[in-house]
C-alpha cells in the first residue's frame, strides 16, 4: 500500500511540472465581426495579431465598436477600420483619445479584451450554469412551464414571467458571449 502512495505521489509531482510549460496551449485564433484574423500565439503576456488580409497589426488591449478596433500596446495606439481595412497609428496617447473622440468610438459600455479574447469565450456561459445552483433554475422554470397549462390560479404572474424571464437572460448570456462588440 505505501509502494503504491509512493509511486502516486511520484507521478503527481513528475506531473505538475509538465502542466506549468503549456504555453502554446492558451493559443488561440478567432475570426472578427468583418472576417479578419485576430490571433495570440499563447506566450504569457504576449501580442495579440490582427491580420487583414496582407497587413498585419500587433497590440495587447483591444476594443470592437461600430466597425473598428480601437486597440492599444505600449507606445502605439491604433484606430482600425474594419470595414475599409484602413489603420490609423498614433505615438501620443492624447492625440489617439482625440481622435476616438472625433470619431465617436468611446462607447458607452466597453467591451475591453486582453490576450485571453479567445480562451475565455464561454466562462460567462459556464458561470449561468455552475452559479448559483446548478440544477434548480431550469428545473424550477421547467415546473413553472408545466404549471402553467394547470388552471391553478396560485402565483399566476410569477409564474408567467418566470416562464419568459429566465429563458431572455439566456438568450442574453449568449448573445453577451458571441458578439464581443461595445455599445
Amino acid at each position: 500500500m505505501r509502494e503504491m502512495l509512493i509511486k502516486t505521489c511520484l507521478f503527481l509531482f513528475l506531473l505538475i511540472p509538465f502542466r506549468s510549460f503549456a504555453g502554446g496551449l492558451s493559443a488561440w485564433e478567432e475570426m472578427t465581426p468583418y472576417n479578419n484574423t485576430i490571433a495570440h500565439d499563447g506566450t504569457s503576456g504576449g501580442w495579440i495579431t490582427l491580420t487583414m488580409d496582407t497587413t498585419t497589426v500587433s497590440f495587447k488591449h483591444f476594443y470592437f465598436y461600430r466597425g473598428y478596433i480601437v486597440a492599444s500596446a505600449d507606445s502605439l495606439q491604433y484606430i482600425i477600420n474594419e470595414k475599409t481595412k484602413s489603420i490609423q497609428q498614433f505615438t501620443d496617447v492624447n492625440a489617439w483619445q482625440q481622435a476616438i473622440a472625433q470619431q465617436h468610438l468611446d462607447p458607452l459600455w466597453k467591451r475591453e479584451f486582453d490576450d485571453c479574447y479567445g480562451t475565455d469565450k464561454f466562462g460567462r456561459i459556464l458561470l449561468l450554469l455552475l452559479f448559483p445552483i446548478p440544477l434548480l433554475v431550469p428545473i424550477l422554470w421547467l415546473i413553472c412551464l408545466i404549471s402553467l397549462l394547470f388552471p391553478t390560479r396560485k402565483l399566476i404572474k410569477i409564474r408567467r414571467h418566470f416562464s419568459w424571464i429566465y429563458p431572455a437572460i439566456v438568450v442574453l448570456v449568449i448573445l453577451y458571449d458571441t458578439l464581443p462588440q461595445s455599445i
